[in-house]
């Protein structure tokens, strides 16, 4: 990221695939083995950031089921991953409701192919990428934990923001936790998925909240990548469930550049959309004054810091400013084209209709006048996203 106002590239439309994990806990309990004075054990994932950042690349059958009231949705897919980078193959073998069969980015640009209108979407992945890899928050987690023994046990109540249910699902609804300041955080010892060892990871609300949110974690623990993710919720008096599963998990299968090249199917109907130019700044203030445009003033949890403001020349010209927090990111963007009103559900901003679109990655968008406003988190509770929504509302 440059902050001296260095121009650099980056997509109009940002896709995100990823998966993105967090949670913050203390110590509570812990068993203590072996003679009086013999060294007390390393707590367990010391060193997870490490070993999840020396995984060269998955392979693995990845199946995700969404229930939600009395429907359920179940997509299984082939998927060749880098993890913690922008390189990913995911080929859709079965779902129950899905757009795009095929996703490949290799980095640098993502590709969406639908089969079934033979057409692809290119965009591009430059710019300005959150440092924080899922393994530096899986260690974060058991940093907090500190739980040395395998069988052991640990909770705490802890200030945090529910982790994000990935992958992303075209239809699948995101969980509304109602107190994203505190959680309960717990390790519930080990459990076997699909043949390999993990540990089990669990964050969930305080007794008599409206979601009932929680949310189990199976974390490999030799590579510590999450393994099985089962996120359960109460949306508007349905219980709601995502299950995401990771089977036939082959570590380190040797994939080269060409594991994630894509090449348009015959006759396909391509569509490229051209990345603007984009400048980065340090501060907000920097950023008002190189623009003319007005800039938003969102009122965000007291938890975020600011990672860096943008403007955006081309096409379409726009500012936006990015926060991080330890568990996870928020953006407020406005952009000077509109687009119609599409998502999962909608709510009010006042007198302004948004569009709230789901996934590993959920927006709230909305058009007031000339402008499209969209504020985007991973990791952060939908109701969060429009409490900073409203803050910026047509402003």
């Amino acid at each position: 990221m440059r902050a001296d106002g260095a121009s650099t590239r980056s997509p109009l439309v940002a896709v995100a695939l990823a998966v993105a994990l967090a949670a913050s806990a203390a110590v509570g309990g812990v068993l203590a083995f072996g003679s009086p004075g013999a060294p007390t054990p390393d707590p367990i994932g010391l060193d997870a950031s490490e070993a999840y950042d020396d995984v060269d690349g998955l392979q693995a059958t990845r199946t995700t089921v969404v229930e939600r009231g009395g429907e359920t949705h179940r997509t299984v897919a082939e998927v060749r991953l880098r993890p913690g980078t922008q390189y990913r193959h995911i080929a859709v073998e079965a779902a129950t409701d899905r757009r795009y069969e095929l996703v490949v980015a290799n980095g640098s640009a993502l590709a969406l192919y639908d089969r079934d209108a033979n057409a692809v979407a290119r965009f591009g992945l430059s710019g300005p990428v959150d440092p924080r890899t899922p393994g530096d928050r899986i260690e974060a987690l058991f940093e907090r934990l500190n739980v040395t023994a395998p069988d052991g046990s640990a909770s705490t109540t802890a200030s945090v923001s529910p982790l994000p249910v990935v992958p992303r699902t075209d239809d699948g609804p995101t969980p509304t936790a109602t107190d994203a300041g505190h959680l309960r955080i717990s390790f519930d010892g080990t459990a076997t998925v699909d043949g390999r060892e993990a540990y089990v990871l669990r964050v969930s609300e305080a007794a008599g909240a409206a979601s009932d949110f929680e949310q189990t974690l199976w974390v490999d623990a030799e590579h510590f990548f999450p393994l099985k993710q089962r996120t359960e919720w109460a949306d508007g008096g349905e219980s709601a469930s995502v299950t995401t599963t990771y089977e036939n998990v082959t570590f380190d299968p040797g994939l080269g550049d060409d594991a994630f090249a894509f090449d348009a199917p015959a006759n396909a109907t391509v569509e490229t959309l051209d990345t603007p130019e984009q400048t980065t700044y340090a501060t907000v203030d920097r950023l008002r004054e190189a623009t003319d445009l007005a800039v938003p003033r969102p009122d965000v949890p007291v938890s975020f810091r600011l990672a860096y403001a943008s403007k955006t020349n081309g096409e379409v010209s726009g500012v936006g400013v990015q926060y991080v927090s330890e568990t996870g990111s928020l953006s407020v963007a406005k952009y000077s084209r509109t687009f119609p009103a599409r998502g999962d559900r909608t709510v009010s901003l006042g007198e302004t209709e948004a569009a709230v679109s789901v996934g590993s990655t959920t927006s709230v968008s909305w058009n007031c006048g000339d402008y499209r406003y969209t504020v985007r988190g991973q990791g952060v509770p939908v109701d969060v996203l429009v409490s900073v929504a409203k803050s910026v509302a047509c402003e």
